[in-house]
């Protein structure tokens, strides 16, 4: 039977190989992704009376260390670390936890286009929420879910929404046919020359061209592509004459006419808007009308003289200041054709308040695409946009294509994606979209060394780890996302190296007291 030191040295030995079991795992990972390094901690046995020996030396606890690992940029887009406190989640493909926890960010897509980490589990993330995301302002939903960066892609969306923001230059000249033999002083301000631009066919054409253009490919049902045209025109300066009155709320009454620079009340600048549809002729390699005005509540083409009429027409008033006051359409269909029923020209067409939007309707002719309901309007054959001219303005100086935007889309598939420190994906599309997809999510726990350790840098939540504390990058202590990066191994190799002696000398030591003990017994036994 051995002696007290003899069972002490075996404990030290015990203890000392597992330290060294330790330092070795931590340098075998020292380039594992998202490794933590351990350490074993030792604790000093006691029994018996306060003046024993002791009993030797027990691991109390092998704990690991999760401060901050290295990261190195990898240039690879799936490559993620994050950077400060929290896990990446994954959904655990075994189906023993709800989710798993990891530092390692390398990923990869599935077949079915899911974000996975390289064992296959999918990455949890904030998806978005397509009902209630605008074009600039994404929403997304409050509960974890699978990361699918093909899905909202797979099927193509008609366009129903365009939104203008230009400057128009304030210093423009009033637009004027140069064929006119008065046009220098005919603008398109004049009931003759607003007639021919309403009603190219049967009063026109009006021949001046447009102050400033721009065109937008617009999406039907099944994402067929068609040009949306639109031209803007300077038509003059108004002062709306003091004898006219107001409203109850303050609006001025009109008849829709004016008085060019007369009256002193309300001065505001005028410019027309001409909205077109056009379709690719492969052909003859040209662009043709293919758009007519429908009635945006009945979805009815509009006729003049029996000839539909091409495009829309709105007037929009910018005030001193250069902001603009509202968007005016005429009317009705006879004030839009500038005819009555007869095909009897019409006074000037008068106008009706939009706010800063109005909704547009036009009829396709026999779409290249084959849709029989080419932007999902409710009457099956007219395409219904709301253009908003909100963000527009009139301020001197230049015409600044700040922005114009629509809603639509083709069928496209992934080529690349970016995320973002707040760990927003967004994802590059075929189709000439970036859209966010999702925010990835990331976790915490009250005392990380007490969660389960499953290997492969992966991690549990267990009782002793307290409730998963969930949100996302950037918010409530969680760290950033660094995109084309990796955190590698935080084993600091020069430090294991000297412990490793240290230890080592530990165990030595140890043996060399079994070594002394096994000599004096045998002196005993020599007795």
């Amino acid at each position: 039977m051995g002696v007290s030191y003899d069972l002490n040295a075996l404990s030290g030995i015990n203890a000392a190989s597992t330290g060294l079991g330790v330092i070795s795992n931590n340098l075998a990972n020292a380039q594992s992704v998202g490794f933590k390094g351990g350490r074993a901690e030792f604790a000093d046995l006691f029994s018996g009376s306060q003046n024993s020996a002791g009993s030797g030396v027990r691991v109390s606890a092998v704990t690991q260390n999760f401060s901050q690992g290295t990261i190195n940029g990898t240039a690879r887009d799936l490559d993620m670390a994050i950077d400060g406190e929290g896990f990446f989640v994954l959904e655990d493909q075994t189906g023993k936890y709800d989710n798993v926890y990891t530092r390692n960010g390398s990923f990869k897509l599935d077949k079915d286009g899911y974000l996975t980490s390289q064992e296959g589990n999918r990455v949890q993330g904030y998806t978005l929420n397509e009902a209630l995301s605008t074009e600039a302002i994404p929403v997304f939903e409050t509960t974890l879910g699978a990361i699918d960066l093909d899905a909202l892609n797979r099927e193509p969306r008609a366009t129903d929404e365009m939104k203008f923001d230009i400057n128009l230059d304030g210093q423009e000249g009033n637009n004027t046919d140069p064929t006119d033999a008065n046009g220098l002083t005919n603008s398109l301000g004049t009931t003759a020359n607003l007639q021919a631009l309403i009603d190219p066919k049967n009063a026109g054409p009006y021949n001046g061209f447009p102050d400033f253009s721009t065109n937008k490919v617009i999406h039907d049902s099944l994402g067929g592509e068609h040009r949306m045209t639109t031209n803007f025109y300077k038509r003059d300066v108004v002062n709306i004459a003091s004898d006219i009155g107001q409203n109850p709320d303050g609006t001025y009454i009109t008849d829709g006419s004016y008085v060019s620079g007369s009256g002193t009340d309300v001065k505001y600048t005028s410019w027309i808007a001409q909205v077109t549809m056009e379709d690719y002729d492969a052909e003859t390699g040209v662009w043709i009308t293919s758009g007519h005005q429908a009635d945006p509540v009945t979805g009815a083409v509009l006729l003049s003289g029996g000839n539909p009429v091409a495009g829309a027409i709105y007037e929009l008033r910018f005030d001193t200041q250069g902001n603009l006051i509202d968007v005016r359409s005429p009317d009705n269909s006879l004030a839009a054709t500038g005819r009555d029923d007869d095909n009897n020209p019409l006074p000037e067409a008068n106008w009706s308040t939009s706010g800063s939007s109005s909704n547009m309707s036009f009829i396709i002719d026999e779409p290249l695409t084959g849709a029989s309901d080419p932007l999902g309007s409710s009457d099956g054959t007219s395409v219904s946009v709301q253009i908003n001219f909100k963000e527009m303005s009139q301020f001197s100086g230049s015409y600044n294509l700040r922005g114009v935007s629509q809603n639509g889309f083709k069928i496209g598939d992934l080529v690349g994606l970016s995320t973002g420190l707040d760990g927003t994906i967004e994802a590059r599309y075929s189709n000439g979209r970036s859209i966010p997809v999702a925010r990835l999510g990331v976790a915490n726990f009250a005392d990380k060394n007490a969660m389960e350790k499953l290997g492969g840098q992966t991690y549990a939540e267990s009782f002793a780890s307290g409730t998963v504390q969930l949100g996302s990058p950037q918010s409530n202590g969680f760290g950033s996302v660094r995109a084309g990066s990796l955190e590698y191994s935080n084993v600091d190799v020069a430090g294991e190296l000297v412990n490793m002696i240290q230890t080592q000398r530990t165990y030595q030591a140890s043996a060399q007291v079994l070594s002394t003990s096994q000599t004096l017994t045998q002196t005993i036994l020599n007795l």
